[in-house]
């Protein structure tokens, strides 16, 4: 579920494959995922995430 949740919030063509198949050498511990999925969407003209 949350898995399902992670692909439709990011929108990230990788979706789960940049938790569990990352790219050779990628930073993939949680803070390098996010920041693979902020920068992603910057690139995109998508909206970052919101602060809490």
């Amino acid at each position: 579920m949350l898995l399902l949740h992670f692909e439709k919030v990011s929108e990230h063509p990788a979706g789960s494959d940049l938790i569990y198949y990352p790219e050779p050498g990628a930073d993939n511990p949680p803070e390098g995922v996010t920041q693979i999925v902020k920068e992603w969407r910057a690139s995109k003209g998508l909206p970052g995430f919101k602060d809490n």
